[in-house]
């Protein structure tokens, strides 16, 4: 008989990207994401990765941050707090504005320029 629990599924990005609960302030149902600025995939699909940290937009809607950028989406905000896809159009979500995250699991490279324009989220 084996007592040992086997994984029998897996949710999707069930990862945790807060390294603590302690001080965290979050932006619920009200960040549009511009679908027109997210790259497709190999598959077509144009997904959003669970910590991805997108930039606000002369028209009000976030789009994916882009450290070469020089159209407002190289000054990242906040943080998505599920993955996405918007390969059917814009989608309003959720993110973190202040809080305190795993670098390891945010799916951008956590460099001094990403930090320096992220003052309110402390890369753990």
């Amino acid at each position: 008989m084996r007592l040992q629990p086997q994984d029998k599924f897996e949710v999707q990005d069930s990862y945790e990207i807060l390294a603590s609960y302690e001080v965290v302030r979050e932006v619920v149902n009200g960040i549009t994401i511009d679908s027109a600025a997210v790259t497709a995939d190999g598959d077509g699909k144009k997904i959003l990765k669970k910590g991805q940290p997108v930039s606000k937009m002369a028209s009000g809607k976030y789009v994916p941050y882009n450290a070469a950028g020089a159209d407002g989406s190289e000054n990242p905000s906040v943080l998505l707090k599920h993955t996405i896809d918007v390969t059917d159009g814009d989608v309003v979500t959720g993110g973190y504005e202040v809080a305190k995250v795993i670098t390891e699991r945010i799916p951008v490279t956590v460099d001094a320029t990403l930090k320096g324009k992220m003052p309110n989220i402390v890369f753990a």
